[in-house]
């Protein structure tokens, strides 16, 4: 949650109002609803969302809810009226594990503090009680699953797995090696070898997705739907090399050139800063993160980069989606 204090106090109090004590007027539910539906629709007919919707699906299969579309499907928001709207905001917008991040003209600590108890003090509410699908096993060996699409000329396909949550150890060294592999320059080894050597891919890259309980590794790429087999395996063998090989010197260096680097640049917005500070929070970073970040990528080894990929990216569970033309 983020709000700016200070001089602009209303706004915070607008923002608790929002927060504390939502309406859902019938009209408003609706026209959210109706818009919902239609986003929907359109990705279910996108073949890259398609693709991601189907590789999470095997990294995450059901009844863990990280499987399913945020959205949800045309189904369950169909469903949806102001009563399960409401009932849902009771018992999941509770008080217990909020943070509010506050950035800008805040007038003084001890005011920003006050503005916030003043607008934020009546907000009561018991825990929400955990899901207990949160606790189902991601999978445990390979898997793939395919859907056509009518009316396409380009397939898409992604490749993910679970592996370590933000806080561990290996983070760092994990995050390097997928910079390496598919996020630096023209997207890292991935561009250069999959793209523009291979001629596989309109285009290719890999992320990690941060969170508490466990991340997501996943590279995606978009291809000729003849190519789809040729490029999952040049994917997977790019893999495999960060796996067995140490990256270079270069590499390396690169790869802490960028990620020092584009630490300043995020906090260069007050939105950027505000976000930078619910990260720390949520990750548990501690207070003294942005002093201690350069001298913890400064330590990343070559050997640290290939233990971290060995050890977290093993492609025996890799959960592969793929979208192609009907």
């Amino acid at each position: 949650m983020r709000a700016l204090s200070g001089d602009r106090p209303e706004m915070t109090r607008l923002l608790a109002e929002i927060v504390l004590h939502p309406d859902f007027p019938d009209d408003e539910l609706a026209r959210v609803r109706a818009e919902q539906l239609g986003t929907i629709s359109e990705l279910d007919h996108d073949t890259r969302a398609t693709a991601d919707r189907l590789m999470r699906g095997g990294v995450y299969p059901d009844p863990n809810p990280l499987g399913r579309r945020v959205l949800g499907t045309t189904e369950t928001v169909s469903r949806l009226d102001r009563g399960i709207v409401r009932e849902f905001h009771t018992t999941r917008y509770t008080p217990e594990g909020a943070t509010i991040a506050i950035v800008g003209g805040l007038g003084g600590f001890e005011r920003a503090v006050a503005t916030i108890a003043e607008a934020f003090g009546a907000w009561q509410g018991a825990p929400a009680t955990p899901d207990s699908s949160l606790e189902s096993p991601q999978n445990d060996a390979r898997v793939r699953r395919d859907e056509e699409i009518p009316g396409k000329s380009q397939a898409d396909l992604a490749a993910g797995l679970a592996t370590i949550p933000r806080n561990h150890p290996d983070y760092y060294a994990l995050e390097m090696a997928n910079l390496v592999l598919g996020r630096l320059g023209l997207m890292g080894r991935l561009g250069a070898e999959v793209r523009d050597k291979g001629g596989l891919a309109y285009y290719v890259f890999s992320q990690i997705e941060p969170r508490v309980d466990g991340s997501l590794w996943a590279a995606r790429a978009g291809v000729d739907p003849a190519n789809v087999e040729r490029a999952l395996t040049a994917i997977e063998a790019e893999l495999a090399r960060l796996r067995t090989s140490p990256i270079g010197d270069d590499e390396l260096d690169d790869a802490r050139s960028y990620s020092i680097g584009v630490l300043p640049l995020a906090l260069e917005t007050h939105d950027g800063m505000a976000a930078t500070l619910l990260a720390i929070e949520q990750f548990s970073l501690g207070l003294d993160y942005l002093d201690r970040y350069p001298d913890i990528i400064a330590r990343i080894t070559r050997e640290d980069v290939l233990a971290a990929a060995a050890q977290h990216l093993d492609p025996s569970r890799l959960a592969v989606g793929v979208a192609t033309p009907s």
